[in-house]
């Protein structure tokens, strides 16, 4: 069982992610013209949290892993994630994601910090080191860069920075699809293959199944959405060659 320390932290990281998100989007809303969409936008962000949240708590995800097949936990990965980057495609959305500062965008990804609790609940014997190492070790490292990455956006300007902001998303990425990989692969479940003797049944159960389920498709959406932008702005022109 999951220390009550740390079980607290989860939680609070979470709910800090969904309030971080839902301010964020607010704010903007707040300084518009038509501010309709982006409290829309708030309004599911928030409750697609309390959805999370409460699935959660009544322990949707955990199964008996004879039967846990597919595994509950994968349509909330991944359905959160579809939605979200297809919203892309229309054009409201667009327009506030071009008002939101890109370097709030990518700075905000700090809070990716908080999958140290992975080492620590590793440490406690909680979670198993095939899942534990490279989700926490990877998040931290991912969440340690992005005020960097952040700051280089402000003080160089997206033309010059966004080779950093391009490799610091696609690093952020695999990340988590490492992280979501062993995730699948320690828990119990039909797709079980490491971690035999030491089942990674916390991820799949409250509190730590908020991260999987909340945490890791916002951060998959925010790396598709700062591509996005990436990918509208002109790349920086090849300096000429001295004769």
């Amino acid at each position: 069982m999951v220390s009550t320390p740390v079980s607290i932290a989860v939680v609070i990281a979470d709910v800090a992610l969904a309030i971080l998100l839902v301010v964020g989007i607010a704010t903007v809303a707040s300084a518009g013209r038509r501010p309709a969409v982006q409290w829309i936008g708030a309004g599911v962000i928030a409750g697609w949290f309390v959805l999370a949240f409460v699935l959660a708590k009544q322990g949707l995800y955990e199964q008996d892993p004879a039967t846990a097949f597919p595994p509950r936990i994968g349509p909330a990965i991944a359905l959160p994630v579809v939605l979200g980057c297809a919203l892309l495609a229309l054009a409201p959305v667009r327009r506030t994601l071009a008002r939101i500062p890109l370097q709030w965008l990518v700075g905000v990804q700090l809070y990716r910090v908080v999958g140290g609790l992975f080492l620590i609940a590793y440490l406690q014997g909680d979670m198993p080191a095939e899942f534990a190492l490279p989700a926490g070790i990877g998040d931290v490292l991912v969440g340690i860069a992005a005020p960097f990455v952040a700051r280089a956006l402000v003080r160089e300007g997206i033309e010059r920075a966004w080779p950093r902001v391009l490799a610091w998303c696609m690093l952020g990425i695999f990340d988590l699809v490492v992280a979501v990989t062993c995730g699948f692969l320690t828990a119990p479940s039909a797709f079980q293959q490491l971690a035999l003797d030491d089942p990674n049944t916390a991820i799949t159960s409250y509190p730590f199944v908020l991260i999987p389920t909340f945490a890791v498709p916002a951060s998959i959406i925010l790396h598709v959405y700062v591509i996005g932008r990436l990918l509208r702005q002109p790349q920086p022109a090849a300096q000429p060659h001295p004769a």
